[in-house]
């Protein structure tokens, strides 16, 4: 197993080795003699230890698909890795493996694959800024984020499920007119025409589809995460979509087509027989586009307070996920418009892409629904530290700064999640978090940056500085570079 960074155990700071090198795809799964299973599954542990005597408020562990064919990414021969179900299954020998903890939220994650001079591959999942090329051949990997907790002494341990719900295909007919027409009396004439475009349905009616599944094929368990997944769908006129694919490639000099992918990951056992709900929360337009400007929205601070204004009305859903979904902006006239519930999205390198931030909740219910004491909910957003131009901590020890604050604040935790925001040099942080929108560039080089972002099931203090570990120094900042609330 892999210990990475300090782990503070019973009072005390135990210093750990320092981190090993990155293991590649290819090593993870080919070298000799055979690796332990937590390789060969591409397990890269970073907040707890093997023999678990102290786990964090938020401990997690990343589980990545294992390489099956290296492929070959400078000659555009892409590689195949496991599928989602496959991590599962490594996720429950691991769980079996480990009674002593238990899942309490499931999260998929992404990044880059890149290779060396030999062809093999590597990933980096302690990083937490990324480089997305705008040119070139490209390859990505997903993997399955388990969010940690203690479990019950004597309890069984958990296996988990999961399911993969993509839209239904949807054709739609738009009328046109042959270019050529006839002369009468009346004037020319040109006939009818129609033409079909297949596109995909939207999010709502696949999870009104979704429900009605559920009514004849329940879940065989307990709902744990429910979450939409941007996959792509088709590049060029391919059909690319494969909602149990963990890698995939672009070629950045075509046009790709987006959809969402709903995931369901579960605890197995007897059926809860639960319904799927989920609520948007967008930002609100304050001043239309004209000629002269783009218009604008209200701060992203806004639909998190109706977010939670909402969560603290509901007393018999049970809320399973919050989530920041980016969808894209359009506009028509002088109006501008959010896609949320689009699951047909058109991306191409030679054009500028607006996007809002919406909050997206996902919720269960089912005939056991107890009622629940009403939750006022708030968040904060952790940052890595700023080390310098395009350099920041891990996310080894952006976690070890989340846990020390949750120990001196004791807010107690009730979700999180982790979230790409885009760099900007310019910025003190590193990213802009309290904003509504924001607009990835054509042409232009990008880098992302990982952040964390934890709901409360109450309102906290935010402590005084002195009482929390000092921050890494960078002369180019005047902010912390660490921290935002929202």
């Amino acid at each position: 197993m892999r210990n990475l960074g300090v782990t503070k155990q019973k009072g005390m700071d135990k210093k750990l080795p320092p981190p090993p090198d990155i293991m590649s795809a290819d090593d993870a799964a080919f070298h000799v003699p055979p690796p332990s299973y937590e390789e060969v599954m591409g397990v890269y542990q970073t907040s707890m230890k093997q023999a678990v005597q102290y786990l964090p408020r938020l401990a997690y562990i990343d589980l990545m698909p294992r390489c099956l064919k290296p492929g070959h990414i400078a000659e555009k021969i892409q590689p195949k890795f496991d599928n989602f179900s496959a991590i599962i299954t490594g996720a429950n020998r691991w769980l079996a493996d480990h009674p002593e903890v238990a899942v309490w939220k499931c999260e998929s994650i992404e990044c880059p694959l890149s290779a060396d001079a030999g062809g093999g591959l590597h990933y980096d999942l302690n990083g937490m800024i990324r480089h997305d090329s705008t040119f070139g051949f490209c390859c990505y990997i997903k993997g399955v984020r388990l969010w940690l907790t203690s479990a019950q002494p004597g309890s069984t341990p958990q296996q988990l499920g999961l399911r993969n719900i993509q839209p239904a295909k949807a054709v739609i007919e738009l009328p046109t007119r042959y270019r050529q027409g006839k002369i009468t009396i009346e004037g020319v004439v040109s006939p009818m025409m129609t033409n079909a475009f297949e596109t995909l349905e939207g999010l709502e009616a696949t999870v009104n589809k979704l429900n009605d599944t559920l009514k004849k094929d329940p879940i065989s368990g307990t709902i744990l995460t429910i979450e939409t997944d941007t996959v792509k769908a088709f590049e060029g006129f391919k059909n690319d979509l494969d909602p149990e694919s963990t890698c995939w490639c672009e070629n950045k000099d075509k046009h790709r087509r987006l959809t969402q992918v709903i995931r369901i990951f579960y605890v197995r056992g007897p059926s809860s027989n639960e319904q799927i709900g989920i609520r948007d929360f967008c930002p609100e337009v304050t001043q239309q586009p004209d000629a002269s400007k783009p218009g604008k929205f209200e701060p992203f601070d806004n639909p998190v307070d109706r977010m939670a204004q909402w969560i603290s009305t509901q007393q018999g859903p049970r809320v399973v996920n919050i989530q920041q979904f980016d969808a894209t902006v359009s506009r028509r006239f002088n109006e501008l418009n959010i896609s949320a519930d689009s699951t047909d999205e058109l991306v191409s390198t030679f054009s500028d892409r607006r996007l809002a931030k919406n909050l997206r909740v996902f919720y269960v219910t089912s005939s056991v629904n107890m009622a629940s004491s009403r939750l006022n909910v708030s968040s904060r957003v952790f940052l890595p530290a700023r080390l310098g131009p395009k350099q920041f901590e891990t996310m080894t020890q952006t976690m070890e700064r989340v846990d020390y604050w949750l120990k001196v604040t004791g807010a107690p935790v009730f979700s999180v999640e982790t979230l790409k925001l885009l760099f900007s040099e310019s910025n003190a942080n590193g990213a802009e978090v309290a904003s509504g929108d924001y607009t990835v560039r054509a042409m232009q080089g990008k880098q992302w940056l990982s952040a964390i972002r934890v709901y409360f099931a109450t309102t906290y203090t935010e402590p005084d500085p002195a009482s929390l570990p000092p921050l890494p120094g960078y002369n180019g900042s005047t902010s912390s570079g660490s921290c935002v609330i929202v």
